[in-house]
């Protein structure tokens, strides 16, 4: 069964953009709480968060404010947890905020201030919890942070679906996935703002769900069923607790949320 990785520390304000707000985290615990055993994590570690950035880039979020530097920390330590998961056989969604995705080696911005996904997955090879890794970025905007930190390691895939073309987009994703090599773990930076009722005007529940079947089915084949994966973007909080459900639903190989059983009509 899907593990939800989820801390009652990303429901607080701390400065960042006006629509990066606790109602995103909210929204998604409410749906998911119901069909999903929840993990609490703790916060990462400085010697975790330095595998993936200078430390000159921790004094930069530290003058942020204590705030910003503890929840940053805190959605690194639930992007390490929800990667710890996977390696035991349970895929894991981490709802954690601030997303991670644009921050780079020495640079923060687009609300994200450690990358997350480049900590847990830097964590995962430096410590030879696995040898080789892919990462799938399905958010509206490039994952540059991502990108920057381990586009250059052989060890690691990147599948960046940021320039494929709107009206195919699932369809893309899947020949990508299925070109992806054998690793040791998968780990998905899950962005929800593609939705219909989001910023990019496209992507259905029922597309996510596709999205989520597709991505289970990839790493049961290719990643032995080790999979996590990171909220992102996503925008508007009354959509985006259903869409993630579907997702979830969709890693599982279930159902769409509300869909008869199969064999039924």
């Amino acid at each position: 069964m899907l593990t939800v990785v989820f801390h009652e520390g990303y429901l607080r304000r701390y400065p960042t953009g006006a629509v990066e707000t606790p109602a995103r985290a909210r929204a998604v615990i409410s749906k998911l709480k119901n069909h999903y055993p929840v993990v609490t994590p703790d916060p990462a570690r400085k010697e975790d968060v330095l595998r993936a950035h200078e430390p000159e880039h921790l004094v930069r979020v530290q003058l942020e404010g204590m705030d910003v530097l503890e929840a940053a920390f805190l959605a690194a330590g639930g992007a390490l947890c929800a990667a710890r998961l996977a390696l035991s056989g349970r895929t894991a969604f981490a709802a954690i905020r601030p997303p991670g995705h644009h921050a780079g080696r020495n640079r923060y911005g687009g609300f994200c201030f450690f990358n997350n996904m480049a900590v847990a997955i830097r964590s995962l090879l430096e410590t030879g919890a696995v040898q080789s890794a892919a990462v799938v970025d399905i958010d509206m905007h490039r994952g540059d942070g991502t990108a920057e930190i381990l586009g250059g390691d052989p060890r690691v895939q990147l599948v960046d679906m940021t320039l494929a073309d709107g009206a195919q987009f699932v369809d893309r994703l899947m020949t990508r996935l299925a070109l992806l090599p054998d690793v040791d773990v998968i780990g998905v930076s899950a962005g929800f703002d593609l939705h219909v009722q989001d910023w990019g005007n496209l992507l259905t529940n029922r597309d996510y769900h596709r999205i989520g079947r597709a991505l289970g089915e990839t790493a049961r084949r290719k990643a032995r069923g080790r999979l996590f994966a990171l909220l992102e973007g996503g925008y508007t909080a009354h959509e985006l607790g259903k869409a993630v459900l579907a997702f979830c639903r969709g890693l599982e190989g279930k159902e769409f949320p509300g869909a008869p059983p199969e064999g039924r009509p």
